[in-house]
Formats: structure tokens, sequence, C-alpha cells
């Protein structure tokens, strides 16, 4: 039996399977909107809590666009484009909004660490936790429903029989051990803060009485390991000396999600903050860094290096996504015109 026949008499379920991924996208999505607007009432704020009308309006959107594919109502190619793609973008505004859980998370380490030292830290609200945890996978269900509705038009591998995108986009090889050299600055530098170097310090009194300032080093040493991973063989076969799980294959969305989420805060976090430090700078009439305890060059270095950290990260993890596929053909660029189909054994 050829491939084309299996594939002909697996389109049904296929479709079915694809009507069901979107089907829960969008309930996922209405449900992330109705929480947010329910926790917004309750919790009485004068503003909207980080991340809440990205999430809103993330969640609208993607909601929209999927019934549209789901009903038929986006009868047009154009139509259908279009609503993929906003599927698809609704879908990285969710992870972008919902990316604020790393926040969360460090903010209950940072208390705990602390102590009462931590009490200006902004307090971890359960519902708005949930709100980002809907958002995150929704995001998640948007993108599977996105990707199976493009399936049926995309070019077919040879091989595998999986679909291709059209143009594939290419990066360095050298982008993951690039996002990895730009993630050590700032764990490398509080961590020498943390035995005791002044480095870059005006005030050792102010920057070495913070308690628990090895916290946020956790999350950046874990994304020089995750970057190394997207271009290190380790990333897709775990190595032998490893007991039990030895050898075994990784599982791509063990490195292709984590990897979205770190560009998520990245690009969420660093763009503003280059910019914040930039008019922090300028402005005479705020007190300079200096003052606070640190030298200019220190927060300026930081958050420039989070900004390419992230154009990195999203280039090694779009080639990790290419090279991964588990199919040699898959690996290959695709032109703009559509893979043959195999020739009948």
């Amino acid at each position: 039996m050829t491939s084309d026949t299996r594939d002909g008499r697996n389109a049904p379920a296929r479709s079915a399977r694809w009507r069901i991924q979107a089907g829960a996208a969008v309930a996922g999505c209405a449900a992330t909107y109705a929480v947010g607007v329910l926790v917004r009432r309750r919790g009485g704020a004068s503003g909207p809590f980080p991340g809440e009308r990205l999430i809103k309006g993330a969640s609208l959107v993607g909601g929209l666009a999927l019934s549209a594919l789901v009903t038929g109502s986006a009868s047009r190619p154009g139509a259908r484009r279009a609503a993929a793609i906003g599927a698809q973008g609704a879908a990285a505004a969710l992870v972008q909004g919902g990316s604020h859980l790393l926040f969360d998370a460090m903010g209950v380490v940072l208390r705990r660490a602390a102590g009462p030292e931590a009490a200006d830290t902004a307090p971890v609200v359960p519902g708005q936790v949930a709100v980002r945890s809907l958002a995150l996978g929704s995001a998640s269900l948007a993108v599977l429903a996105a990707r199976g509705h493009s399936a049926a038009s995309a070019p077919a591998c040879p091989e595998c029989r999986r679909s291709l995108p059209r143009h594939a986009l290419r990066a360095p090889a050298w982008s993951g051990y690039a996002a990895c050299a730009l993630s050590l600055p700032y764990p490398v530098i509080k961590l020498a803060w943390e035995c005791g170097s002044d480095i870059g310090i005006t005030r050792p009194d102010v920057i070495h009485g913070i308690r628990g300032g090895w916290v946020p080093v956790l999350p950046a040493l874990t994304g020089s390991v995750l970057s190394l991973a997207l271009v290190r063989p380790w990333g897709r076969v775990l190595p032998t000396w490893i007991p039990v799980a030895g050898g075994a294959p990784v599982p791509r969305w063990a490195v292709l999600g984590p990897a979205v989420f770190g560009v998520a805060v990245l690009v969420q976090v660093a763009p503003a903050a280059v910019l914040a430090a930039l008019r922090h700078a300028r402005d005479p009439l705020r007190p300079s860094v200096e003052e606070i305890g640190l030298r200019p060059w220190v927060p300026l270095g930081f958050y420039t290096s989070w900004l390419l950290w992230g154009i990195a990260l999203a280039g090694a993890a779009l080639e990790y996504h290419r090279r991964s596929a588990g199919c040699p053909a898959c690996a290959e660029p695709v032109a703009g015109s559509a893979a043959q189909p195999p020739s009948v054994p």
C-alpha cells in the first residue's frame, strides 16, 4: 500500500482530530478570558494586573480565529490563511502573557529565602496564576490546531509524509552557543556578588546586604543549559552514561517548550528594561545608578545581554525544531514548490 493511499484513508481521522483540537483550543481561550474577567472583578484592583490586557485580547482573537476555521466561515483561501495566522499570533501573545508565571515562582522563592526583607516584593495572587496557566495551556492547544489546519495544504515530506513549511527559515548553526554565552553575564556576576566580590558595585553594604540574591541565578543557569541543549547531541538523545534512561531520545516538547517560554520571558522583559535603563541614565531628575549601588554598565549590560540572548535563543529553537523532526528528509529546507510523493515500491 502506498503512502498516498494511507494518507487518503487517514484523512477523515486527521480532520476529526484537528476539529477536536480546535474545539479544545476555543474552549481554552474562552475559559482564559472568563477567568481573567472574574479575577479582575473579585480582585478589586485599580488597574489591570501584569499581562491581563494581553491575555484577554489574545484569548479573544484566538478564539474567534479558530472558530472561523472550525465553522468554515472563513471560506476563501486568503481568509483561512489570515485566520490561521491570527490563531498563531494569538498563541504567541498568550505565551508572552503567561510567561509572567516565572516571576510568580521567583517571588515565592524570594519571599521564603529573604523572609521579612522581601516585604516589598509583589505578592503572588492565585487567581492571576490560574489565568496565566490557562493562557499557556490555551496557547499550546491553539498552536496544535493551527498546525493541523495548515497541514492539509502544505507540501509533504517524501519519506515520512509530514507536512513541511513552504519556505524554510534558517538560523546560524552557532546560535545556540551564542545564546549560552549571552546568558552568562547575569548569573556569573550575581554569583560573584554572593561570594563577596565588588565587581560593578559602588555600595557593597547595599548589594551584599540583599538576601536571596541567588534566586534569579537558578532560571538564568537553566536557560544556559537549555541554550546548549538546542545545538548539542544530548539535546536530542540522552547520553549513554545516564543510568536507566541513557540513549533514550529526548522528547521535542521537553526542549522546545521551555525554549519558547524562555523567549517569551526575554521578549517581555528585555526591550522594556533596556529602554528604561537608557531613560534612567539620561534623566537628570533621577538618581544615578551609582547611588543605588551599581555602576552604570551593570544594568545596561545585563539588559542588553538579555535582549540579544532572546534573539539567539529564538534562532536556536527554530533550528532545533527543523533538525529534530525525526526524519532526515524533513531536516532539509523545502523550496516554494511541493515535495514529490515517494514512488510505489
